[in-house]
């Protein structure tokens, strides 16, 4: 059981530990300090009660994810809201996954669908060579992740110390490192309300993923002392992203202030070094910019360190390696889970139903080359994730299944509130993609208007 368990924690730390780990919550760990860690820390715990709670509704019942929909709460047409938006998720997290490839392999952006096909392709081959071993693959990559992600921040600390001399970049870095842990930073209404709902997006709510983990979870198994390890694991992989940010933001601006004083650079060359030291110190300073315009910030890191920290090389390849690793095991996961909630929602083999989640993901991740599909897609889990998180809740109301009722229905009605408040800024917006990605996110709740027509030819 001990066993079992140190697996299923590091499971559960693949699923949730990815790349908006990496890519968002750092931003609001540096604009806010201490008080953005507190206030994360209440949507955390809240998606951890709801965690355990589908978890152990399956766990106890013994039903499966339909089955649970169906026979108890009555809406088995919500089990295709939850499949839509995995595989919208699936599709983010192979992109951006295979994003950060493009660094490893020095190559152009031109390669990311290569690399989005060869990601979900080594996703499904692991898949069908693993077989029963699945648990304990997912748990090794997860552990890797883990190690190399620490080692990463680790390394780059040391790097940037020990070779950013300027002042001024000393003083920037300096700046963002102590904002990490300061309680002085001022709070700002919509840069909290994007913390609270990044942080219900990276715990991987509304993808129906802790049903199904319940359904094949032994019954010794104590979730609560996981999900606690997986807490803790959650943090210290948070604080070690967004030191990773600080420490390369004296080097963004150590680079800039070379090429800008070195004549044999061209001034476009160090132009570009300027504007994207400003993205990063926007990053790093601004809380009410939309996650969706800082979401590729982080791949600046790798051009800022090349050239400009010994060992640049290693640490690229290190850290990105780090995001991949992240990125992959969600993968994993949600490839898993999608397949067999739709094995048991269309009847699919496994073979069919690994291949469908695979293809949609595939071509999700794709057509996001096309940076308006791209913000169109990523704009879906900031604009309805609260809603749909609530969507999947709604079966913990049903009088069959133990939990404190009360509870659930008070969370239910926040993640509504959050939802609508986030479908409103998506939907007033000026960009028309990201108008369009609310439009998509409201569509997704479109099965539910078939409830009734499912549950009689069901009977």
């Amino acid at each position: 059981m001990r066993k079992i368990s140190f697996l299923m924690a590091f499971l559960i730390t693949g699923y949730i530990l990815g790349i908006w780990n990496f890519l968002v919550l750092p931003k609001y760990y540096i604009t806010f300090g201490l008080k953005g860690f507190l206030i994360s820390l209440v949507p955390i715990l809240i998606a951890m009660f709801l965690i355990y709670s589908e978890a152990e509704s399956t766990k106890k019942t013994r039903y499966l994810i339909y089955e649970l929909f169906f026979k108890i709460a009555r809406t088995p047409a919500l089990m295709f809201t939850l499949l839509m938006f995995l595989m919208i998720m699936l599709g983010i997290t192979t992109y951006y996954s295979a994003y950060s490839l493009v660094f490893i392999a020095g190559v152009g952006s031109k390669y990311i669908p290569a690399f989005v096909v060869g990601t979900i392709l080594l996703a499904v081959v692991l898949l069908m060579l693993a077989k029963g071993k699945t648990l304990e693959f997912i748990s090794v990559v997860s552990i890797l992740f883990v190690l190399f992600a620490i080692s990463a921040a680790f390394l780059i600390r040391g790097q940037a110390v020990s070779s950013v001399t300027s002042s001024q970049a000393v003083q920037y870095m300096e700046n963002a490192v102590s904002s990490i842990t300061s309680f002085d930073l001022p709070l700002t209404a919509k840069g909290v309300l994007y913390l609270v709902v990044s942080t219900f997006i990276s715990l991987g709510l509304g993808a129906g993923v802790y049903y199904v983990i319940g359904s094949f979870t032994p019954e010794e198994l104590d979730l609560r002392k996981v999900l606690a390890g997986v807490v803790v694991l959650q943090i210290i992989l948070s604080f070690a992203a967004a030191f990773t940010v600080a420490y390369s933001l004296g080097a963004a601006y150590e680079g800039f202030q070379k090429a800008y004083q070195n004549p044999n650079i061209p001034a476009e060359e160090s132009m570009k070094l300027f504007m994207k030291f400003n993205d990063l110190k926007d990053y790093a300073t601004n809380s009410e910019k939309s996650p969706m315009d800082s979401i590729e910030v982080f791949y600046s890191i790798p051009e800022i360190l090349k050239g400009n920290v010994p060992n640049d090389t290693s640490l690229i390849a290190l850290l990105m390696l780090s995001l991949y690793l992240a990125g992959l095991t969600t993968i994993i996961v949600l490839i898993e889970m999608g397949s067999q909630i739709l094995s048991e929602v269309m009847q699919f083999g496994r073979g069919q139903s690994l291949g469908f989640v695979a293809l949609v993901g595939m071509v999700i991740a794709g057509a996001m080359i096309i940076a308006d599909i791209r913000t169109m897609f990523v704009v879906v889990p900031f604009a309805v994730g609260a809603l749909v998180a609530a969507v999947e809740a709604y079966p913990l109301l049903s009088s069959e299944l133990a939990h404190n009722k009360a509870m659930i229905a008070g969370i239910i009605l926040l993640l509504i509130a959050t939802g609508l408040v986030t479908l409103y800024y998506s939907l007033t917006a000026p960009s028309t993609a990201v108008k369009i990605g609310a439009l998509l996110g409201i569509v997704l709740f479109v099965p539910t208007f078939m409830n009734g027509m499912l549950l009689k030819s069901r009977r």
